[in-house]
């Protein structure tokens, strides 16, 4: 009889030691992928390859797909799934469609694998990402005090370069947010509270400084209203929240150049187009291609004027009116693959039901989010209106570089469940 059992412990002992290092795996590399949030896009694909591997390797795998189907959040991703292939079989193809659907799928399987997570592997994502965020404006404030050399590393933080840099300073101020949700928690104690403010201030204020990016600014107003909200969840300390939160945007608006600039140019911007059709500025070729955008969706409403029709559809358009703009910006608004906005993409490209598809995930997390009533909980409606404000002037959903890593920390947010701390 011993023999027996020993040849089973011999068989058994390499399946469990691969198990243990699978799941040890996950949690580093969580950990890790909150901290590499703002490295470039490629270390982003390299965590998604190794986390698929790592998870493979875990040993339970069908505990974590229970999870998954238990979250309530896979409807709104297979809708998405299914949606978009209906859209695809039955429109035109173009040289774009392919592209476009390799990014759903992205989307797909990054909150997929977010998701899956267990809640300890999801505290270490998120502490990572603080992490992260702390360490990139360590960077960012080395960089103005004594100047950074131009490495790949750190070189979209420290000037605007591409959209990466602006999903740089938007991933900033979703952090920002979620250190206030932390701050404001119940169960924080003294100490926690204070470092938690302290990376909020530090993370506010690098965004309101450094960021040219409209939309990271535009989340510094929204996002801590949004903290205060699901933290108090009464009229009257709300609204006295709100006034200390709008009392320090008001310094912001005071203090920070670049913010009132911003602003400004897109007022006039806004005001150009409208006067004088002149579409050859950054707010109004935004103007105009959300015109075209709600146009395609308001002629092809059912299932929309095809998955990667954008592209062409756009070109076509500027062709027409890059007469009126600078030699500077016919180049760099010729190709835009998208009108800054997936919502109005889907909506274009895949019909009204594309578009509602894309709200109700986002919505999904913001309600359920909403009725967990803790600190992750919180978390999650922060991230997701961050997502939801950000899909509104821009395109995390589309594009890796802005939403790539947001997405998939929003996922992870919403698998911190069952050891959550009450707010």
């Amino acid at each position: 009889m011993p023999l027996p059992i020993q040849v089973e412990s011999r068989e058994v002992a390499p399946h469990l030691r691969r198990a243990r290092f699978g799941q040890k795996s996950v949690v580093l590399l969580a950990f890790s992928w909150g901290v590499a949030a703002f490295t470039p896009v490629g270390v982003m694909y390299l965590h998604l390859l190794l986390m698929l591997l790592a998870l493979a390797a875990s040993g339970d795998i069908a505990h974590r797909v229970r999870c998954l189907r238990a979250s309530g959040y896979l409807p709104p991703i297979l809708a998405m799934l299914l949606w978009t292939a209906a859209a695809t079989l039955t429109g035109d193809w173009y040289p774009d469609t392919a592209t476009r659907l390799f990014h759903v799928f992205r989307v797909a399987l990054v909150l997929v694998l977010g998701l899956m997570l267990t809640p300890r592997e999801a505290r270490f994502a998120l502490a990572g990402f603080v992490g992260g965020a702390l360490l990139a404006a360590l960077v960012v404030a080395v960089h103005h005090v004594w100047g950074l050399p131009p490495w790949t590393i750190w070189a979209s933080l420290l000037s605007s370069r591409n959209n990466f840099s602006s999903g740089n300073m938007i991933t900033m101020a979703v952090a920002s947010g979620v250190c206030l949700v932390v701050a404001l928690g119940k169960s924080t104690d003294s100490v926690g509270r204070v470092l938690a403010l302290t990376a909020t201030m530090l993370l506010t204020v690098t965004v309101a400084l450094h960021a040219v990016s409209r939309n990271a600014q535009l989340l510094l107003a929204i996002l801590p209203l949004c903290a205060v909200l699901c933290r108090f969840r009464s009229l009257r300390a709300s609204l006295a929240g709100a006034a200390a939160v709008l009392a320090l945007l008001a310094a912001v608006w005071q203090l920070s150049p670049t913010v009132h600039d911003r602003f400004e140019e897109l007022a006039a911007n806004l005001q150009l187009a409208q006067a004088d059709a002149d579409y050859g500025t950054s707010g109004g070729v935004r103007l105009r291609m959300y015109e075209e955008a709600l146009q395609g969706m308001a002629e092809h409403p059912l299932i929309g004027t095809g998955l990667g029709s954008w592209l062409p559809h756009w070109i076509s358009v500027w062709k027409t009116i890059d007469g009126q703009a600078s030699d500077a910006s016919r180049q760099q608004f010729a190709n835009i693959n998208n009108p800054h906005n997936d919502f109005l993409l889907n909506g274009m490209e895949t019909g009204v039901a594309g578009m509602l598809i894309l709200v109700w995930l986002l919505a999904r997390f913001v309600a359920t989010g909403w009725r967990k009533r803790t600190v992750a909980g919180d978390i999650s409606v922060v991230m997701a209106v961050g997502l939801f404000v950000t899909a509104m002037v821009n395109a995390p959903f589309r594009d890796a570089a802005l939403g790539m890593s947001l997405l998939w920390l929003l996922a992870v947010s919403a698998a911190v469940r069952e050891e959550s701390i009450d707010a």
